[in-house]
């Protein structure tokens, strides 16, 4: 990481993908943003005193010569960085935007670490640490949800409320501390009562914050979805089919699958594990025992139960009983061995039919799933679980201070101790925000962001 004094220099890297695409974005930031890009690009006149977009000729060298661009400009610190930048947008050849931070460096520039246009936000306070955790979210959200929690957390759904709980909190201690400032006077700012009303409100809300994250905690980047039936409903030939490949083994034999079989697979921009589990059954056997243990510890983390029965056996036993958490979808298999007739009548009651030999039902299971996953409460408040883990600790100590605060003022202890205690709830909350942290603190954050972010 780089250290804080070396903050203001000019810094240069590639800040869109390095893979070929039809446009690459260069980023410039520092005081001599445009002074360096004018040393290797001719810049037409601008006025330098607010943003603007021109057209620009770079000259890159041999063999490339003059290469056309578009620069973006903020000449002030208004810029998302808090300083002048630029933002050079070429053709997305790998080569070319190399050519273009080589150029830049030659001018005088220097590579940007991990994270460092995002830290200079922070630093500039433009954002706080949980907003600049949330960039690092956005990047690399692989699915909708994941996406919308970030841009949640970066509009500032959890500093907001800590914000509103930290001035609360600092009235509170101005009170109080003005009380201790006139103790021999025996005058109060604040009486006990509105004291502890103010302490259980700022309590809430940090337990609030607690309890989302230790969801967020918890939350993964994949969905589990598990196929659960009795020997030979088709599990196997589902989830083949579902993952487009052979990964289970298929067999007329029951009791073929004995371990949990999964595959990673991404529908409509979800990220699923499919899970083709041992057949339900009693049995002494002491493996068969442990595949239904493990079978059922599965089930027990799903999002999705799907309910496997052979199309043609519906009317008879299933030996599945629907007390899943997760939402159970009811599939008959093998459809491909019933008439049209049967069709409808399970369509009818609610069956949907698939069948790994026509295809009958994949594509249709896949959007369901999709359905399904759309509608899970909180689907787009998972956050951004980096965070959760940084401010475990952080939250937890603000907890337990203003737990103690609450107690000191039942007990009509001295006001000098409950200061103390609202003093350090406001330092755990800083640290969660950022206005209270250390180069530690920072190299764990920003080290986990791609250079150019």
């Amino acid at each position: 990481m780089i250290g804080l004094s070396d903050s203001r220099t000019t810094i240069v890297a590639i800040a869109s993908a390095t893979s070929p695409s039809l446009r690459g974005i260069v980023r410039i930031a520092g005081d001599d943003a445009i002074e360096i890009l004018s040393r290797f690009a001719f810049l037409p006149l601008l006025d330098r005193s607010r943003p603007g977009h021109v057209a620009i000729q770079m000259q890159l060298g041999l063999p490339l010569g003059l290469v056309d661009a578009s620069a973006f400009l903020w000449p002030t610190s208004k810029a998302y960085a808090g300083c002048p930048s630029v933002e050079i947008h070429t053709l997305g050849s790998i080569p070319i935007l190399e050519s273009v931070v080589r150029a830049a460096i030659e001018a005088g520039a220097r590579p940007a670490g991990p994270g460092e246009f995002t830290m200079r936000a922070f630093l500039a306070g433009r954002l706080d640490l949980t907003q600049a955790e949330a960039v690092l979210g956005v990047i690399d959200a692989t699915n909708r949800n994941q996406l919308d929690a970030a841009l949640t957390q970066l509009a500032g759904n959890v500093s907001a409320p800590l914000r509103q709980t930290r001035d609360e909190l600092l009235n509170l201690l101005a009170d109080v501390e003005a009380g201790l400032d006139f103790v021999e006077e025996d005058i109060s700012f604040i009486d006990d009562a509105t004291l502890l009303r103010g302490l259980k409100s700022a309590f809430d809300g940090v337990k609030s914050i607690a309890s989302k994250m230790k969801t967020r905690r918890r939350s993964e980047s994949f969905h589990w979805v598990v196929l659960r039936g009795l020997p030979n409903a088709g599990k196997s030939s589902l989830l083949n089919a579902i993952a487009n490949q052979n990964v289970a083994i298929v067999s007329d034999q029951a009791g073929t699958t004995r371990d949990v079989v999964w595959k990673e697979v991404v529908i409509d921009g979800y990220p699923l594990r499919v899970a083709d589990t041992a057949g339900i059954e009693l049995s002494d056997d002491e493996v068969m025992r442990q595949s239904q243990v493990a079978a059922r510890e599965i089930q027990d983390a799903a999002s999705i139960v799907v309910r496997c029965v052979e199309a043609a056996k519906i009317d008879s036993l299933d030996g599945i009983a629907d007390d899943s958490v997760a939402t159970v979808i009811r599939v008959a298999t093998k459809s491909d061995r019933i008439d049209e007739s049967t069709k409808v009548k399970l369509q009818h009651e609610g069956w949907l039919l698939t069948s790994a030999i026509t295809g009958e039902g994949i594509t249709e299971l896949g959007k369901v799933f999709a359905e399904t996953l759309s509608t899970l409460p909180d689907a787009g408040d998972t956050g951004v679980p980096g965070t959760a883990a940084r401010c475990q600790d952080s939250v937890a100590r603000a907890s337990e201070s203003l737990n103690r605060a609450i107690t000191l003022v039942h007990l009509n202890a001295g006001q000098e101790l409950i200061a103390s205690e609202i003093r350090q709830t406001l330092s755990a909350i800083g640290e969660i925000t950022g206005e209270i942290y250390t180069d530690d603190i920072l190299d764990r954050v920003f080290s986990r962001f791609c250079i150019g972010k």
